[in-house]
């Protein structure tokens, strides 16, 4: 097996498309399409499932992935390395992360790298917090933003404990509350966020032995909004999803002060590539910068 095998494999992973991993590879579909079946013969089994919704990993597939991930992961390290001792700074970072990371931080943190090193090419996958998770356990990713939970196995950087706020439409009574509790907010009919909020927020009603009733399970952040907006209900989002304006809803902080804790992860930080390294410096300088402006 080659190389390049492996990394058309990696490929059609991540994009979850023949096509599409040959366009980012500059590979013909079916040149693609060879080079997956080459490598399922010698290994002697199937690695992907072809069907008309796409392509998804076989059980034996997942097995393989941590393999090939951490063979890629050398092969990148040593190119890297070789780059620096002759005094560049080259490569391709791979970084997992979700909704609000991506809105609200990473044009910035972008912005910044390419200023920095604009040799170094930085791929992004977007997914639920538990997506981002298992792409780091995998090796898919080299850096994955993530809410961090005591569960968490991976190395972290703490980033932002980001509070979590309930939505009123304009006029409703608990916009006069001065102490918000999740008891108040189970009495209400409940807009339920989903991709990865949801369970955070069932966490904390379940702790408290509260039944929410809720009214509607939604998955995006605007149209939660827009419900909460038309009086159908309130809801409970991390601040960092809001949108930037919010006609005639309001923000409330929850009088517990709840919050998810937003951090970037690696297996380990020791073995990051140069490149994944130069962009976790410059990811927590910003963090730093920016929490020194909000001050």
């Amino acid at each position: 097996m080659t190389l390049i095998q492996m990394e058309i494999f990696l490929k059609v992973i991540q994009t979850g498309s023949f096509t599409r991993a040959g366009e980012e590879l500059g590979l013909s579909q079916s040149a693609v399409s060879h080079a997956i079946t080459s490598l399922e013969s010698e290994l002697g089994f199937m690695l992907i499932k072809r069907n008309r919704s796409g392509v998804s990993i076989t059980a034996n597939g997942e097995r393989m992935l941590g393999y090939i991930s951490k063979i890629m992961h050398i092969k990148e390290q040593m190119e890297q390395d070789a780059a620096s001792i002759t005094g560049g700074h080259t490569g391709t970072i791979r970084v997992g992360t979700f909704s609000s990371v991506s809105i609200k931080w990473l044009p910035q943190i972008l912005k910044q790298f390419q200023q920095n090193y604009p040799s170094i090419q930085v791929e992004l996958l977007e997914g639920g917090y538990e997506e981002v998770e298992h792409w780091i356990n995998v090796g898919l990713v080299d850096l994955g933003f993530i809410s961090v939970t005591p569960k968490n196995v991976h190395e972290v950087l703490i980033l932002k404990k980001d509070r979590f706020v309930l939505l009123l439409p304009q006029g409703h009574a608990l916009c006069r509350d001065g102490s918000i509790t999740m008891e108040k907010i189970a009495a209400e009919p409940f807009i339920m966020p989903k991709k990865g909020c949801d369970a955070y927020i069932r966490k904390l009603f379940k702790e408290r032995k509260l039944k929410p009733s809720i009214r509607f399970e939604i998955g995006d952040d605007h149209a939660i909004v827009a419900l909460v907006q038309a009086g159908l209900g309130v809801s409970v989002l991390p601040e960092m999803t809001l949108p930037n304006s919010m006609d005639k809803v309001v923000s409330v902080y929850i009088g517990d002060e709840i919050y998810r804790t937003i951090g970037i992860a690696s297996t380990s930080f020791t073995t990051l590539s140069p490149a994944a390294k130069k962009f976790l410096e410059v990811t927590e300088a910003w963090i730093i910068e920016e929490r020194s402006f909000i001050r």
